[in-house]
């Protein structure tokens, strides 16, 4: 009885008021949804349990009512494996749910300045609140902060990628790999990485893949293409083949585009060849079956070009268009 009763003080001195629980219907479900797309586990969650050993983290957060919260806070402050700092941080974590409910209040604030939170840890646990609530900006803004050493930064850059958006989300994920000099030392976490490159910067993509381990780099290197060839065709496509390839590049180029079926793939092929000087492999391919009926455009397509390249190689042509 009288744990029950120093474990209630423990919690008053907290929480004070009841009228002020934050977990309603709503925010309870859009909670679930966002552990349902983050891999079935937060970033809270993942704290709770690998730092405060709370193996059932599901079950207590979020919390359905005012018993429920009691009964998580009594577990944080109760565990053995944490020091006041953790345990602070932890309950700063619920104040800001307390805020998000009530705009314009500063639980969290008021609460770390009076627990004596240090900063950097407060500043950790916005940017894990941040992720879980979505706020991916918000959350990059925390995180890259020098003072901080992000937790799990291979599930913060997945969450990143998948989550915040096609534009936003690879931005934002090489922005907090190149702040915080996150070191990749997984298969996803590099495929994650190289995606975000991919979208911001083909060259940065093109070059990374160099420096992947071996067993990953054809694959990339291959999606890297595809992503030319189908993204922004008109611009990429042509970064692509202004690429300073090695001859074991080349060689992976040639042969995944001979037997690609993505329309603008030979396209890109005869124009390499071209640019780099090939011009009896340009010749070849730009007078092939496929180009013959090909309709001009501007007064050219390949049928005519072929027949440029043609004056242009000179006796090598005529000699091969007599066997």
């Amino acid at each position: 009885m009288d744990l029950d009763r120093s474990s209630l003080a423990i919690y008053r001195s907290i929480f004070p008021d009841d009228k002020k629980f934050p977990y309603t219907r709503d925010r309870t479900g859009q909670i679930a949804r966002h552990r349902s797309l983050l891999d079935g586990s937060l970033f809270f969650d993942y704290v709770l349990r690998e730092i405060a050993s709370i193996e059932d983290v599901d079950r207590l957060y979020p919390p359905k009512n005012v018993a429920a919260l009691r009964a998580l806070v009594t577990t944080i402050m109760d565990k053995e494996e944490l020091d006041k700092l953790k345990r602070d941080s932890f309950i700063y974590y619920l104040k800001k749910d307390f805020d998000y409910a009530h705009p314009g209040s500063d639980d969290a604030g008021s609460y770390s300045r009076k627990a004596l939170v240090q900063p950097n840890f407060c500043t950790l646990m916005d940017g894990l609140w941040a992720l879980d609530n979505f706020r991916f900006e918000e959350a990059i803004t925390h995180l890259a902060e020098p003072a901080v050493t992000p937790i799990n930064p291979h599930k913060i850059l997945s969450a990143l990628i998948h989550h915040a958006g096609p534009t936003l989300g690879p931005r934002l994920a090489t922005t907090f790999v190149q702040a915080t000099q996150t070191k990749l030392n997984t298969d996803d976490s590099i495929r994650d990485y190289f995606t975000a490159l991919r979208a911001t910067s083909i060259e940065s993509a093109f070059l990374y893949q160099r420096t992947v381990p071996e067993s990953l780099q054809q694959e990339l290197f291959i999606s890297l293409i595809d992503h030319c060839l189908t993204v922004r065709k008109e611009v990429n496509a042509l970064k692509l083949i202004n690429l300073p390839f090695t001859p074991k590049e080349q060689q992976m180029f040639e042969n995944h585009i001979c037997h690609s079926n993505l329309p603008a793939a030979q396209d890109t092929l005869i124009i390499k060849q071209m640019h780099q000087g090939q011009l009896d492999e340009a010749w070849a391919a730009a007078k092939s079956a496929r180009y013959q009926n090909e309709p001009e455009l501007g007064g050219l397509n390949w049928a005519s070009l072929a027949r440029g390249l043609a004056s242009g190689i000179g006796p090598r042509a005529a000699n091969e268009e007599t066997v």
